[in-house]
């Protein structure tokens, strides 16, 4: 329980002098080194931080495995004190693995899959995040993430805006397992939180520019730059421009897959006096790119628009239409399997035979992956006692963004898209810390608000059919959590916790009405059987809102107990839940707007922590059962029309375990590991899943059966010169299903991939080169995907492939 205090004052816990009474001489020896190391945190400024630095320093002299803190539990604390299945990334490693944003480290954190283009989205910006099988594919505003995503203690609402860059981060958390209690809703899969770099009290900063393939320009640079005693402030900013992996193949297809990314964080630290602390801090980024890199994978020409193409706007229905002329796959006006380009070709010029579409929203309809973020955050510490300390985090989130797709990779009209999007976010949590009876209780109660408004208007163009399908959206949530830990007996704790959430939202249909009926008009899909006309609604007359209300109880409690001062075991039950939602698309209309329910999900866990040898060794590992209901599935229902809608349609059972290692048999040598297992089975489907195509023996969507990954490195002294680090790291996923219906042309077969970079440092450490690859074999793999049967269209995105880079870096 107080193993965190330890680390940060330097006063041994009762559970570690209770392990350390019966410890051999060599691990009294370690105790004193992390000691030591602590309490030279306590001399610098920057409270948890830096003692992380001092721990790691001592790690470094005696060839021992990196103390990491973290904050799962909402107070600093060592990883390996804390009884959660979790996942830590510093700084220095994200540097090693090259890594740009946060989406990357799904390839080396066991059960985690991040798909970084989200299916049925042209968005850059938007990630779908699944951990231990639970996740939310679909970017539409009226629908929560399954996994929440945190930046400095800030919930991240939604989807589209989600790709954070790696700017100024001092690391990053993977909490696996519903995260309900004390990070709240939409976190029934678990919970990423990114934890940037506080301002330093000296003057320092770096400066890095890569440059690779693809015509890539890098550059991003940070300093912390004191102001007064006690007000630090720092600069963060990053550019990034790259060219596309998808080449167009016809004139007017651009290339797709670009990055033109500009990104800024501005931190400001007030130290008012030694028991209040205040951070401020501003950030935004403007992204200016394609579309997703989108590619048609297969192409079904007798499907209903693909067929009205060829024999109404062809231009040629004699050879598009004719199925016995072969001249028609040589007929660039025809629609049919010659634009089934993928992996890295397509044929989309992004045009459109209505005028209306081309013309109907605030930009013309072309090529566009646009988005603008920023976001204002203030976070208050004031310790009121010695053992009693309040923490408020108020924050305002603001995303705005322009994406289009031309879902049939041609230059032909038949399913498209142009989506404008604004949505913004207000939130406010408090916290009360403390502890009782000589540390041997600490606690932690709070409250949180927010509120969420957004507008989504999504164009979509079917040959010359164009029907608005957006949404209008006003959320608001109220919570409290309580949790506790109580130290039963030496080296035995307890710890239990409630959380109590209320959700309100309000979708409205201002943006669900045909535009343009085209070749529909006067076709009986009217709910009263009437002819689809201009002007019809999509969801019930005009004007009109629905509300739902969601409220939940998410309990935790765990047992953990400590063997000795290597080895933390703990049991643990945990709960979450994901809110309900509205289908913002339909087709044909409904007379009411439909919603669905919210997702539960019960998870029994076993783990350990253990750092062996001497700490050159750390092996941490959890088994876990995990009970998943009313499962919010995106499938196409031909009993209620061609939209891929949300329906709660099945009960999911998901068994696993994961291990992660960390090795230094010697100083300079580091290996690095983790291996990912689930058994992710459907226990009951209902009769939507079944219409749709989905059955017990189904397989859930991103959720690979095995995941691993490795990594190896070795500092290599060159006297008078510095040093040189090779590293090779090593990650692969088994086949992964990447649609609720498993479509054949979407399952992704198991692949490997393969980074390799060299690193060199001078003898100051001030300035640096790193040359790297990464998919070093060249690995084709689809990381998500889409399967269309009115259009008659399967697309997916596919990883980049094989590119290298070049780093060069300074700091002071």
């Amino acid at each position: 329980m107080k193993q965190s205090r330890e680390k940060l004052t330097g006063t041994p816990s009762a559970s570690r002098r209770g392990a350390a009474s019966t410890g051999a001489a060599g691990a009294r020896v370690r105790g004193g080194l992390l000691l030591g190391a602590s309490l030279l945190g306590l001399c610098a400024p920057a409270g948890a931080a830096m003692a992380q630095d001092a721990a790691t320093a001592a790690n470094d002299s005696t060839g021992g495995i990196e103390e990491i803190t973290v904050t799962a539990r909402r107070r600093a604390e060592s990883l390996q004190d804390t009884p959660i299945a979790i996942s830590a990334v510093t700084s220095e490693g994200l540097v090693a693995r090259g890594i740009d944003n946060v989406t990357q480290i799904g390839d080396f954190t066991p059960n985690v899959k991040f798909n970084s283009s989200v299916p049925v989205s042209a968005s850059n910006a938007t990630a779908a995040i699944f951990i231990r099988g639970i996740g939310q594919n679909d970017y539409q505003l009226s629908a929560d993430p399954g996994v929440g995503l945190y930046l400095d203690g800030v919930y991240i609402s939604r989807g589209v805006g989600n790709v954070l860059d790696v700017l100024n981060v001092e690391r990053i958390e993977v909490l696996r397992g519903p995260q309900g209690t004390l990070f709240g809703r939409n976190t029934i899969g678990g919970a990423v939180s990114v934890v940037t770099k506080k301002p330093g009290d000296t003057l320092a900063g770096s400066f890095e520019l890569t440059t690779g393939r693809f015509g890539r320009f890098q550059a991003k640079g940070s300093i912390d730059l004191p102001l007064a005693e006690g007000v630090y402030s720092s600069f963060a900013g990053f550019i990034h421009k790259r060219d596309g992996y998808v080449k167009g193949v016809v004139p007017g297809a651009p290339d797709l897959g670009d990055t033109d990314n500009l990104a800024g964080r501005f931190a400001l630290r007030l130290e008012p006096s030694s028991n209040v602390t205040i951070d401020l801090a501003v950030d935004g980024s403007r992204t200016r790119e394609n579309s997703a890199p989108n590619v048609a994978i297969a192409i079904d020409e007798n499907a209903t628009a693909a067929a009205y193409w060829n024999a109404a706007y062809s231009g040629a229905p004699d050879i598009c239409a004719n199925s016995a002329n072969p001249a028609r796959f040589n007929d660039q006006r025809c629609f049919n399997s010659q634009w089934a380009l993928g992996p890295y070709k397509h044929g989309g010029t992004f045009t459109s035979v209505s005028d209306v579409f081309t013309n109907g929203n605030p930009r013309r309809y072309q090529s566009g992956s646009d988005v603008n973020i920023w976001g204002a955050s203030g976070t208050i510490e004031w310790k009121v006692a010695d053992n009693v300390s309040l923490k408020s985090i108020t924050a305002y989130r603001k995303v705005t963004g322009f994406w289009t797709r031309d879902s049939d990779h041609s230059p032909a009209t038949i399913v498209q898209t142009n989506s404008d999007w604004k949505q913004d976010q207000f939130s406010q949590e408090l916290q009360v810390l403390g502890d009782l009876a000589d540390g041997k209780v600490n606690w932690v109660v709070g409250g949180y608000y927010s509120d969420e408004s957004g507008n989504h208007k999504d164009l979509v163009n079917i040959v010359d059919a164009v029907f608005l399908s957006g949404a209008v959206l006003k959320g608001k949530s109220l919570a409290f959590f309580g949790q506790g830990t109580w130290e039963i007996v030496p080296d035995l704790n307890l710890t239990a916790g409630i959380r109590w959430t209320e959700d309100k939202k309000t979708f409205g249909n201002a943006n669900q009405y045909v535009v343009e009926a085209g070749f529909l008009t006067g076709a009986p899909f009217n709910p009263d059987g009437s002819g689809l006309a201009d002007g019809d609604p999509l969801m019930g007359p005009l004007g009109h809102t629905a509300t739902i209300k969601d409220k939940a109880w998410t309990p935790m409690v765990s047992l953990s107990y400590r063997f000795s001062p290597e080895l933390l075991t703990y049991v643990s039950y945990s709960e979450g839940f994901k809110g309900g939602g509205f289908t913002q698309r339909v087709f044909p209309p409904f007379a009411f707007i439909p919603s669905f329910k919210p997702e539960t999900s019960t998870t029994y866990e076993f783990g350990f922590k253990s750092d062996l040898l001497d700490r050159r060794v750390r092996l941490n590992g959890a088994v876990f059962l995990n009970d998943y209901d009313n499962l919010q599935i995106t499938v196409n229902d031909p009993t209620l029309g061609f939209a891929p809608i949300i329906q709660n349609a099945a009960k999911a059972r998901i068994k696993g375990f994961e291990l992660e290692l960390q090795a230094r048999p010697v100083g300079a040598l580091l290996f690095e590991a983790g291996l990912g297992y689930l058994d992710a089975k459907y226990r009951k489907v209902d009769i939507r899943a079944l219409n749709a195509g989905v059955t017990t023996d189904t397989r859930l969507q991103n959720a690979p059966k095995w995941t691993m990954s490795a990594g190896v490195s070795y500092t290599i002294d060159a006297s008078g010169l510095g040093s040189f680090q090779p590293r090779v790291d090593w990650s692969y996923r088994s086949k992964v299903y990447n649609d609720a219906v498993n479509t054949p042309l979407l399952v992704q077969d198991g692949y490997h991939l393969v980074n390799a970079s060299v690193a060199f440092n001078d003898e100051s450490e001030r300035w640096g080169l790193t040359l790297g690859v990464k998919n070093l074999t060249k690995e084709v793999y689809l990381g998500s995907g889409y399967a269309d049967s009115f259009g008659g269209i399967v697309e997916g995105v596919y990883g980049r492939p094989r590119e290298w880079y070049l780093s060069a870096k300074y700091k002071f």
